[in-house]
Formats: C-alpha cells, sequence, structure tokens
C-alpha cells in the first residue's frame, strides 16, 4: 500500500470517528445522563460539533483543502479543553465559581481512575483530530508548491455517521430501560457508610452536634459544591436544582440518606429527582471528604 494513501486515510477516517464519538459521547451525556454543561463545555461543543459534519462533507467531496478547514477549529478546542482540564484539577486558574451562575467549570462530572474527565476526553479527541490533519497535509504534499490528487474513498464516511447515530440510538434507548431502577438496586450490595459519628442504622449515633465553627465550615463547602445548582442559602435554582432551605424533602431524609446522595450524586431519571438534571457525586468536587459532607449536611440542617 502507498504509505501517503495509507496516511490520508487513516488521518481523514481517524478525525472522523473521533468527530462523530466526541459528537454523540457529549450528546450521551446531557441529553441521557443528565450531565448539565457548564460554559466551558459549550464552547468545546461549538468548536467539535462542526467537525462532525465539515468533516463529513468534505470526505465526500474529496476537499483537498479539508485540513486546512478543520485545524482552527481542533486547535482552538485543544486549548480550551487544556484550560478547562487545569482548571478542574489544578487550584491556579480560577474559583469553582468562574463560570458564575449555574453549572460551575470545575464540576466534576465523571472522575474514571481519578484522572479522566470530560474535558481530558475533549482534548484528546480535538488532539486526535488535529494530528490526523497534519497526517493529511504531510502526505498530500507532492513536491515544492505542488500537492498530489489522492483519491480517498467516500463510503466509509456515511458508514461511519450512521454507525455513530446507530450506537448513540441504542445506548440511549438501554438506558432509558434500565437507568430508573438499577441504582436504588444495586447501592444496598455495593455501598457502605463508614462515616464516624454518622446515623447508620438503629444503634448509630447521630452527627456531631453544630457548633459555629462546624457551621462556617459547612456554608463554605456547600458554597464551592452545590450553591452553583442549589443556590446560595439553598434557595433553588430553576431548571439545576431544587431548594434545600425549609424543603420537606430534605428535612425527611436521615443524615445517612443525606450523605449517600451527597456522596453518591443522583441520576436524571431517578424517582425523586424532579429537575430531570443530574446530581454529581461529591457535588461535581470529588475531593470532599467524609468530614466535609457531614459538616454541609450540619449546614443544610441549619436552614430547615
Amino acid at each position: 500500500m502507498n504509505p501517503s494513501r495509507f496516511s490520508t486515510k487513516l488521518g481523514l477516517y481517524g478525525a472522523l470517528i473521533t468527530a462523530w464519538v466526541a459528537t454523540m459521547g457529549s450528546l450521551y451525556f446531557s441529553e441521557v445522563s443528565g450531565f448539565a454543561p457548564c460554559t466551558l463545555c459549550w464552547y468545546q461543543r461549538i468548536l467539535m460539533y462542526p467537525l462532525a459534519g465539515l468533516l463529513t462533507l468534505g470526505i465526500m467531496r474529496r476537499d483537498h483543502h479539508l485540513p486546512h478547514l478543520v485545524l482552527p477549529f481542533s486547535l482552538l478546542g485543544q486549548g480550551v479543553s487544556v484550560y478547562h482540564f487545569l482548571l478542574q484539577k489544578t487550584p491556579y486558574l480560577g474559583s469553582p465559581s468562574s463560570c458564575g451562575i449555574g453549572v460551575t467549570c470545575s464540576t466534576v462530572w465523571i472522575n474514571w481512575f481519578g484522572i479522566v474527565t470530560i474535558p481530558l476526553l475533549a482534548m484528546v479527541g480535538f488532539m486526535i483530530i488535529t494530528t490526523g490533519m497534519l497526517f493529511v497535509i504531510a502526505s498530500e504534499t507532492g513536491g515544492p508548491g505542488k500537492a498530489s490528487a489522492i483519491q480517498w474513498p467516500r463510503w466509509p464516511a456515511p458508514l461511519i455517521v450512521i454507525i455513530a447515530l446507530a450506537l448513540y440510538t441504542a445506548g440511549a434507548a438501554r438506558a432509558g430501560k434500565v437507568q430508573v431502577s438499577l441504582p436504588e438496586f444495586v447501592r444496598p450490595f455495593v455501598y457502605e457508610l463508614q462515616i464516624p459519628g454518622l446515623s447508620t442504622g438503629p444503634t448509630a449515633t447521630p452527627l456531631p452536634t453544630a457548633t459555629p465553627t462546624s457551621l462556617e465550615r459547612g456554608a463554605a463547602y456547600y458554597s464551592q459544591a452545590c450553591a452553583s445548582c442549589h443556590g446560595e442559602n439553598g434557595v433553588g435554582v430553576e431548571g439545576l436544582g431544587t431548594a434545600l432551605a425549609n424543603s420537606p424533602q430534605t428535612s425527611g431524609l436521615t443524615e445517612s440518606e443525606m450523605f449517600a446522595i451527597i456522596r453518591d450524586g443522583r441520576a436524571a431519571d431517578a424517582p425523586d429527582n424532579r429537575t430531570g438534571i443530574a446530581m454529581p457525586p461529591s457535588g461535581g468536587q470529588p475531593d470532599l471528604t467524609d468530614e466535609q459532607i457531614v459538616d454541609i449536611i450540619l449546614y443544610i440542617q441549619s436552614l430547615q
């Protein structure tokens, strides 16, 4: 096989697959899993979504200018993703409220292996697309000021699009069938609370008594992890999080139930989720300790 032709096809179809996987994946996170995108997530979507269509159309038209049209989007998107990832994983680029009202840009919806977050997935996607376009540019150069006319096949493009759409549809349908009952069914078998002083059963001791110091700490942790969706002082944010202050639903929860909800989060289609928006584990702050969550619970209880 001609090395130039192989590099061209590898770059084009690798970039096309990546763009469609990233597009369908981000839609799955928001539309199926209920992960509300933050401001920086929207910027990355604005730069990724057009690439899915642009690459498909460019491959079908055999447009040899395609890499030069794609690279501005992928390079800018890669920069936004790197900034977003560093914002989530380092303390040097801003506070959790740096995106303003709504889901903060430091909210961590997934934290696979302690490092893989949604911005990291986007960063890898933009990097693959950029690399693919550089492969195409390198292989298409036939000489000084001259480009070779490699006629790559068109048929993989619509096939890739159909497979991506089919996988998204199948995943969404499957999630709709099993996601509602799974968390409540599995939790008693896989989750056990081990928090000193937290009520976990009939013989457990209650939470520590609230003190001015613990309430001050709880208010600070609440502002960091909860306020962007549930509002300052627990008043709620329409379309994101319900009110926690003077709430019959909140006051009706046991301390262990409140801890489990905060630590585990809540699926978008959980029976008691009234917003349709998922709640991230630990409020999107995976570094919250058990003691800090206890302080948050004491603060929320003080709002009743």
